[in-house]
Order: C-alpha cells, then sequence, then structure tokens
C-alpha cells in the first residue's frame, strides 16, 4: 500500500482468498499447501508437503455407504443392509433375506460421503487442517487462509481512512470482526500479523 493513510486494496470477497490454503501438514506438523482450481467443486484439490514430501488428493477421502433397503421378492419382508466406508462403489450385493433365508442379488445405492481430520479450530474447507495463519488476540481468535489473505487483512488494518470499494456487495475486509478493525488493537493486530507471516 502507498499511502498508510488510506486503504485502496481490491474489492474482493473471501472466496478471492480460497484457492489455496496454508495448513499444519497431518504428518510433519509444518507448513503444507491445500490447493484447489476456481470451482466449487473439491474433487481437484490436493494437499501438498514441501517438508516431508506428503501429499494427498481430496479424492482419496471420498467414501461410500452402500444401502439396500427392498422387500423381499420370496416372503415380501422388509430387507435392509448397509455396507459403510467403501473406497470404491459396490455394484453388486449378495444378500440372504433374514425372515426367510432365501439368497439374491441386489444393486446397492452408493451414497457418497468425505471423510475429514480431525480439528476443532479452523480449517481448511476440503481436509480440515488446522490452518497455519492463526493466532489469539486479546481471547479471541485471528485466522487467514494465506499470505495473501493476510497481507490483505493487514493493508486494511494499517489503513486510517478506510473508503468502500464498492457500492455492489460488502468485500471481504469490511466483513472483519470489529476486534480486528477497532483502532485500539491495530497495532496487536499487527504485530501479531508480522510474526505469523515470518512462520
Amino acid at each position: 500500500m502507498e499511502n498508510n493513510d488510506r486503504y485502496s486494496g481490491p474489492a474482493t470477497v473471501i472466496r478471492s482468498y480460497m484457492n489455496a490454503f496454508l495448513v499444519e501438514c497431518p504428518r510433519c506438523k509444518h507448513c503444507a499447501t491445500v490447493s484447489k482450481g476456481q470451482s466449487f467443486d473439491k474433487a481437484d484439490a490436493k494437499l501438498t508437503c514441501q517438508n516431508c514430501n506428503y501429499s494427498e488428493h481430496a479424492t482419496q477421502l471420498v467414501r461410500y455407504n452402500a444401502i439396500v433397503k427392498r422387500a423381499c421378492d420370496n416372503c415380501g419382508k422388509a430387507i435392509e443392509a448397509k455396507i459403510p466406508n467403501n473406497k470404491e462403489q459396490i455394484k453388486e450385493l449378495n444378500l440372504s433375506c433374514p425372515h426367510c433365508g432365501i439368497v439374491r442379488s441386489y444393486k446397492p445405492r452408493n451414497i457418497a460421503y468425505n471423510l475429514f481430520y480431525k480439528n476443532s479450530g479452523p480449517g481448511d474447507p476440503v481436509f480440515n487442517l488446522p490452518l497455519w495463519f492463526q493466532a489469539e488476540i486479546r481471547g479471541t481468535l485471528f485466522w487467514a487462509y494465506n499470505r495473501e489473505h493476510l497481507n490483505e487483512i493487514k493493508n486494511y488494518v494499517i489503513a486510517k481512512l478506510r473508503e468502500r470499494q464498492t457500492l455492489m456487495y460488502t468485500t471481504m475486509v469490511e466483513r472483519l470482526p470489529d476486534f480486528i478493525t477497532t483502532a485500539k488493537n491495530r497495532s496487536l493486530v499487527i504485530k501479531t500479523i508480522d510474526k505469523l507471516l515470518r512462520k
């Protein structure tokens, strides 16, 4: 920013910073990157750690529950079966009726879902790994997705004059919580951001 008194950043929204996320590697706990394309689809996302060379694709997190729910063609009573946590779709299941014992082949309904890492704090939307840039400021958690996101927040906090960049929508910086934008926290927020950028 050329003039610290006036904010002149881009009129971005939070989604503008959601193509790459700096996270804690699940293996070595160093900084890793979750990268994804512009689309809402997370299937192309990938986790890469430069420190330990660990990598993981979002497709590896997809699991399927194979479900059969129908009436037995022999006795007419209900048959219900669920085979959970399959890495691939199941095309056919041989099941015996719990009532009459007859064995039939069924085509199950495969319901897809994604696995996530366990994380109680802010994480990326694909793997749910802890964000690399996070710190506590006066008892409230501060976080950012990546360096670009963090630097834009810093540019906004430094500025004493914060004019709207567009009237068409609310920008990312205009949605920042009060504990980040209030003047009394300015020096502490900037100090925290600088410390995070040195990680």
